[in-house]
């Protein structure tokens, strides 16, 4: 039994000898075309979206070696691809992908080296609006609308408005009989004319956008409109 294991341990000995005297560079053959380099990939995409298109902010890896990128979207079926200056490492390289469709999006990022090679995959989601999401939106509402005789003043009382609302337009005839606007920020509960021609028609039309990082407004396509009692 003694033997056996003296046997035992003089071969894993020998093994070990062979394994620690091989050079580790020897084990590259084994690798299709040598050494793998995969260049940095940025670790952050920042997706805002707009109107048939879409920007995007990333956040570049520091690896020097990176010379460039390229973008795939549409299963691969469409890309898109550019260089970047290298006083740009480390730091946001703004794209823009115009146009593109309405709808959502997978996309797939790399960065590239001066000799092709490129990083791991960066995987993303993004989407663009266009004329269906547009076609979809509604005015911000009037709750109330109310001239005072005495005082001159038209008093427009509006209700909260939905999602990101940048604006509504509100137009009405003027005391000279000419037409006029007013812009009303999401914020404002209250508007007061004073120019208003008692009995006229007022007009509003909301303007909006997807969501708060979008980098294009989104206007409803029809004016609502509202009319105010003529005071006796």
């Amino acid at each position: 039994m003694m033997a056996i294991k003296h046997k035992i341990t003089g071969l894993l000995v020998l093994l070990f000898a062979s394994v620690s005297c091989t050079d580790w560079d020897d084990f590259k053959k084994y690798q299709a075309g040598g050494e793998i380099v995969y260049p940095g990939r940025g670790d952050t995409v920042l997706v805002a979206s707009g109107r048939n298109r879409t920007q995007l902010l990333w956040v570049l890896s520091a690896d020097p070696r990176v010379t460039g990128y390229k973008l795939y979207w549409n299963n691969r079926a469409d890309s898109l691809e550019a260089a970047v200056p290298s006083d740009l490492i480390g730091d946001t390289v703004r794209i823009m992908i115009n146009p593109l469709q309405e709808g959502s999006y997978n996309f797939e990022m790399y960065s590239l080296d001066a000799k092709g090679n490129r990083s791991v995959p960066l995987r993303f989601n993004g989407r663009t609006f266009g004329a269906n999401y547009e076609n979809g939106l509604l005015n911000r509402t009037i709750s109330t609308a109310s001239y005072d005789s005495t005082r001159k003043v038209l008093q427009v009382s509006w209700n909260t408005p939905d999602t990101v609302n940048i604006h509504t337009e509100l137009k009405y005839i003027a005391t000279d009989s000419k037409s006029k606007s007013v812009l009303v920020g999401p914020d404002v509960q209250e508007s007061k004319i004073t120019d208003w021609k008692p009995g006229t028609i007022l007009n509003y039309r909301s303007s909006f956008k997807p969501d708060r990082k979008a980098i294009d407004v989104f206007t409803v396509t029809r004016y609502d409109t509202m009319s105010v009692r003529k005071p006796e």
